[in-house]
């Protein structure tokens, strides 16, 4: 892997890592926020839309609610945490098997 794809990886990793912690503060804030709320699924769909309208609240209306930006908001609230969990499983099992030929030689 050449040093530009792997430095652009590392950056990428960072960004998705600090987005990964932020939909999960966002959850917990959605959680606490919809908890006593009865209605069921309805209560469940709030909670995992709580990233892109609590981002939205926090940007005080500069952030409206366009299609671009909506698709943006998903991609930073769903995409990147995602590919997060994926390149840290990658990232992972690329090390026990660098471990395991190591202890082989």
């Amino acid at each position: 892997m050449g040093t530009l794809k792997r430095a652009l990886f590392w950056i990428l990793y960072v960004i998705s890592g600090i987005c990964f912690v932020l939909t999960i503060v966002a959850f917990i804030i959605g959680f606490m926020h919809h908890l006593h709320d009865t209605g069921g699924w309805r209560s469940v769909i709030q909670i995992l839309e709580t990233p892109i309208t609590g981002f939205i609240k926090l940007t005080q209306g500069y952030i409206q609610k366009s299609v671009i930006e909506v698709i943006l908001l998903c991609i930073v609230s769903y995409a990147l945490p995602t590919f997060f969990c994926i390149a840290t499983h990658y990232i992972r099992k690329n090390k026990r098997l660098a471990l395991e030929n190591d202890d082989e030689h």
